[in-house]
């Protein structure tokens, strides 16, 4: 007995000292978001003798990491505390484009930024916007996206520039939650990827005739 209450006393004065060394605050575990939506159904598009390469997407300055961040008003932005994005937005972006790329099956190849030496078509990309409105007219996944297409088999750099056009999606937040937040901007980038698809392929299919 007297063992066992010298066994409890040192683990109370352990959990104490531990405590006190964590300034007496307990510890919050951090919930990680990511996009997650099945790749757009396209239909009717013929098939495109063209490898594309995807290459890594650039991202504003002020959503360029990983914090969940809203907007309540003009020019005020602040972020979840305990909610963050598993992965960059321009990551997670252009991940997603690469594989609705690939799932749409109307494209020779599609690959990544990290091996595209051989691809004749480059996309591009950047994220403007990520980001929750919670302003008057109810709260929405906002999200922003520059995609360029560009003919890597042309030398000059004015003949290789196909299209070049911004995307803006706002998707309504459903679920009042965080994780309502993370399904409203997956429904977002699902609708921009099924538009870039469609873009992409006439592009294409333009420049080979």
């Amino acid at each position: 007995m007297k063992t066992l209450m010298k066994i409890l006393f040192v683990l109370w004065i352990t959990g104490g000292l531990t405590a006190c060394a964590l300034g007496g605050k307990p510890v919050v575990m951090v919930e990680q978001y990511a996009l997650e939506y099945a790749p757009p159904s396209v239909q009717n598009l013929s098939p495109i003798d063209g490898v594309i390469g995807v290459d890594r997407f650039s991202v504003s300055q002020i959503f360029n990491h990983v914090k969940m961040i809203y907007r309540q008003k003009p020019t005020l932005y602040n972020d979840y505390a305990y909610h963050r994005w598993r992965a960059n937005p321009g990551d997670m972006v252009g991940d997603s484009l690469l594989r609705d790329l690939r799932a749409a099956g109307v494209f020779k190849s599609v690959f990544s930024w990290r091996d595209m030496e051989n691809a004749s078509f480059i996309l591009k990309g950047g994220v403007g916007e990520f980001y929750e409105s919670d302003e008057t007219d109810g709260r929405k996944a906002i999200l922003s996206v520059n995609i360029t297409l560009m003919d890597a088999t042309q030398k000059e750099f004015t003949k290789q520039v196909i299209f070049q056009k911004n995307y803006r999606h706002e998707e309504p937040v459903t679920v009042k939650t965080v994780q309502g937040f993370a399904q409203a901007m997956s429904r977002a980038v699902e609708k921009l990827s099924g538009q870039v698809i469609m873009d992409v392929h006439e592009a294409m299919k333009n420049r080979k005739q």
